[in-house]
């Protein structure tokens, strides 16, 4: 059996290693339509790892955001416009630097983040809306993964109001979550479960 307690640290570690293994082979491949369409499919593994972004507005250009920063920005394909730059990843987090959030949140991660901050620039809109509840989403299956525990929808919704500074608002009423099982979806293997549930019937 092989771990990976000697491999790097997952840049985005909600897709798991299948996904970085996939980033790393298309940074392999020397022609660059070939890279191009390896891309692509790895968007579609993304949507395929987390389907409840696929009804998310702009849902899109997060994915092509979380590869190039998977990819370290050394992939050169043709990223859409706006995607994210390295100049921008590496300047988010120095406006936060000394941010107690980071000290309290550390485990949401960086990118959490500075989809709040875009977030709390929008104007108040169903998009903006929409967008923080992809924001909640994240956060819960970031909390889940790094607490190894369970987490109420409320206590995510009273991290994210902190965290904007009381700019982002959900209350249960209007935002259900993914459930626990859902949230870490693509992280835990599932196929051993799934044969033998077959072989019973």
């Amino acid at each position: 059996m092989k771990y990976n307690n000697n491999q790097s640290a997952l840049a985005m570690p909600e897709y798991g290693r299948n996904v970085q293994n996939m980033v790393d082979y298309c940074l392999s491949l020397e022609d660059r339509e070939q890279r191009n369409h390896c891309a692509r499919t790895i968007i579609r593994t993304m949507h395929d790892i987390s389907p409840e972004r696929r009804t998310i507005t702009q849902s899109d250009k997060v994915y092509w955001d979380h590869l190039a920063i998977m990819s370290d920005f050394k992939l050169d394909i043709d990223f859409p416009e706006g995607t994210i730059t390295e100049e921008q990843a590496k300047s988010k987090p120095c406006k936060m630097e000394y941010n107690i959030h980071n000290i309290k949140y550390r485990f949401y991660g960086n990118i959490v983040q500075q989809l709040v901050e875009k977030a709390c620039e929008m104007e108040d809109s169903p998009e903006r809306i929409e967008l923080a509840k992809y924001i909640a989403a994240q956060m819960k299956r970031s909390y889940i993964i790094w607490n190894k525990n369970t987490v109420e929808d409320v206590v995510i919704f009273r991290d994210l109001f902190d965290l904007s500074d009381g700019k982002l608002l959900l209350s249960p009423v209007d935002c259900v979550l993914p459930t626990e099982a859902k949230a870490t979806e693509g992280n835990k293997p599932t196929n051993k479960k799934r044969l033998r549930f077959k072989r019973k019937g």
